[in-house]
């Protein structure tokens, strides 16, 4: 009881502003495996094309820029809270219509992917801002393990319920899977819409819109938008890869979601003890430990035998990821602190050109994966594409870092 009184306190600490944005995140959270996981494992069981997955999730990264740099000329004439109301809805839309209204070709994922992307670029641009905004520096590490920590813990209950949701009409024939996304993909509309009408009440500064784009800033900057790439190099096959070694080699959904589910928990308790224990000198080396893992990991997933390769990287290749964007994102937004301290009225073009250089990245990733694939196969692009992107990440890390004075 007292550990929990003193974090409440501890939380309590925060600007009311700040936990209205933490309950928005957490709400959004509800549906955020649908967006992610549960989205990437219907297309496979739609098509049973990895393809098809890939030109989704690749549409995604296209579109999702474009919703930022749109975004940017709308907050010009537009308040910032009804934009990201708007953001959630659309993407809510989006992932309805892929389930309700899914096609038989890629080019159908491609468009609902973009779709999603360019919502996504609209909710996630202003989210992104306001957390710039409305967090201190001094907060920071704090915020992101909070934010997290909700985030993994609802994802951890709800990814197991949906999971074996889906599986259970099957194999008892109340319901086909079918029917279980499209009551899903309701739900999931019904919660990311309250999670934008919260913010909608709440009164947030919009920021000053001169430019949006802009292509010499700093040197300073030129290494943010080399780590942003890198970043992305990460995670454009992590969006998906995950779930189609789950279903590809170890079963349904409800494998999917189990298997989710403790990784997800795995990942609650380390960011939360990161969080309450870390210092800011310590992100540079929890980094990189954390991006040898994942590169360790995939060495695994390549040499180890089936399935215990695949029960090894699915569990801890994504805490690897969560601990490179805890500590590297706080780093981020420090520069982004001094370059606006320079360019007052400039705050947004800085968030753009962030998340423009890590769809860049992701765009790089996804298409790795679709040149392994074409010539050679699936499998093997499955298994061999982590080691490449990870090797590459590092080598690139590396240069960064050692040439920066972050």
């Amino acid at each position: 009881m007292n550990i929990f009184l003193r974090e409440t306190k501890h939380y309590k600490m925060l600007p009311e502003k700040s936990r209205i944005l933490i309950f928005s995140f957490a709400l959004r959270s509800i549906a955020h495996p649908l967006l992610t996981i549960f989205i990437n494992s219907f297309i496979w069981r739609s098509t049973a094309s990895l393809p098809s997955v890939v030109i989704y999730n690749l549409g995604f990264f296209i579109f999702l820029p474009l919703g930022f740099y749109v975004n940017g000329l709308l907050l010009k004439r537009i308040k910032i809270t009804k934009l990201y109301f708007t953001g959630l809805v659309v993407t809510s839309i989006a992932i309805a219509a892929t389930i309700l209204f899914s096609g038989s070709t890629v080019w159908h994922f491609l468009f609902y992917g973009g779709i999603y992307g360019f919502g996504a670029g609209i909710y996630w641009a202003n989210r992104n801002f306001l957390t710039f905004q409305e967090i201190e520096s001094s907060h920071r590490n704090y915020f992101y393990s909070i934010a997290s920590i909700l985030n993994s813990l609802i994802s951890l209950l709800v990814t197991f319920l949906v999971g074996w949701l889906i599986v259970l009409g099957e194999n008892s024939g109340l319901y086909t899977p079918t029917i279980a996304y499209w009551v899903l993909s309701v739900l999931a509309v019904v919660v990311m819409t309250y999670s934008g009408v919260i913010i909608l009440k709440t009164d947030y500064v919009t920021p000053k819109i001169n430019t949006i784009a802009k292509f010499r800033i700093s040197t300073k900057w030129n290494m943010v938008r080399l780590i942003s790439f890198s970043m992305g190099v990460l995670e454009g096959v992590g969006f998906f890869l995950p779930t189609l070694l789950i279903l590809f080699y170890l079963g349904d959904e409800g494998v999917l979601g189990t298997i989710s589910t403790i990784v997800t928990l795995i990942i609650a308790t380390a960011t939360y003890l990161y969080g309450r224990l870390s210092k800011s000198h310590h992100r540079k080396p929890v980094f990189f430990v954390s991006l040898s893992l994942n590169i360790l990991f995939s060495i695994f997933l390549l040499l180890l035998d089936h399935p215990f390769n695949i029960y090894v990287y699915v569990l801890f290749a994504g805490i690897a990821s969560i601990f490179q964007w805890l500590t590297i994102e706080p780093i981020l937004l420090d520069v982004m602190d001094d370059e606006t301290n320079e360019e007052m009225d400039n705050q947004y073009m800085f968030v753009f050109d962030k998340e423009l250089f890590l769809n860049i990245g992701r765009f790089f990733s996804v298409s790795v994966l679709l040149l392994i694939i074409k010539f050679t196969s699936q499998k093997t692009g499955l298994m061999v594409s982590p080691l490449i992107l990870g090797v590459s990440q590092l080598i690139l890390m590396s240069y960064i870092l050692r040439k920066s004075k972050f």
